[in-house]
């Protein structure tokens, strides 16, 4: 897993398009060529299901294509390296204020623990150290037919759970945006996308599919928790084994 110090700089955000981010997604695809084979089928319905989300998202606050955030980082090998991480939404409120959206279709038990809520602490920590921020608010957007408590501790920080807020809420600094499943299955029809029958049953999402097209759903597989050694190519690696060993 990607740790992160205080060494971290020229952080910004580029669009999905950003010629360096496409170069990085191709070595990570060489280097893990079994990532264009069968994966989880929860995988690929959540790639669909936030495909919708979004969508539900854009009819609310302005989404801004410059979502993949990006710093320059000294990996273990001693050299700079830039590093990625795809954010699933990103609305910019005003010129020093912006909302970022985890989206999340899991279990029930994960949703009360705040599943999402580490990707979103690492993005505005990193999104903060810019410099070029004031706040950053963060969304957890759960997909399920009732709400639930999420973080509830008496003794923490949110005794009674994270606060339930509107799309557009501007203010809370942390919370989390309920979307049911019917609201979920009328967008994804309106996109064209084909959602399996009883997909929010557990056991539809069960079992592994093969899909050659893999690469389009990348945004789910966090390609900044891959080792900084990893990201070397295989003659940069060769060559540091070799040193490694005298």
């Amino acid at each position: 897993m990607t740790r992160f110090g205080n060494d971290e700089t020229d952080i910004r955000l580029v669009r999905p398009d950003d010629r360096d981010y496409l170069a990085f997604v191709a070595r990570i695809r060489e280097q893990y060529p079994s990532r264009g084979g069968p994966r989880q089928a929860g995988e690929f319905i959540g790639g669909l299901v936030e495909q919708a989300v979004v969508s539900l998202l854009g009819d609310h606050v302005t989404l801004q294509e410059e979502r993949i955030l990006t710093w320059e980082q000294r990996l273990r090998n001693g050299r700079n390296g830039r590093l990625y991480r795809e954010l699933d939404g990103v609305w910019k409120i005003d010129h020093e204020s912006l909302c970022i959206f985890e989206v999340k279709f899991t279990l029930p038990d994960l949703i009360a623990r705040g599943n999402g809520i580490k990707q979103l602490n690492i993005a505005q920590r990193l999104l903060l150290s810019s410099g070029s921020l004031q706040y950053v608010l963060k969304r957890l957007v759960y997909v399920t037919s009732e709400p639930i408590p999420v973080l509830n501790d008496p003794e923490g920080d949110y005794p009674q759970g994270l606060p339930s807020l509107e799309i557009g809420d501007a203010f809370e600094e942390l919370g989390v945006i309920w979307l049911t499943p019917e609201a979920v299955s009328q967008r994804a029809e309106q996109l064209g996308l084909s959602l399996p029958e009883s997909w929010t049953d557990e056991e539809t999402r069960s079992g592994e599919i093969y899909d050659p097209e893999r690469e389009e759903w990348r945004q789910y597989s966090d390609a900044a928790d891959i080792k900084p050694e990893e990201q070397e190519s295989p003659l940069a690696r060769a060559l540091r084994m070799a040193q490694e060993k005298k």
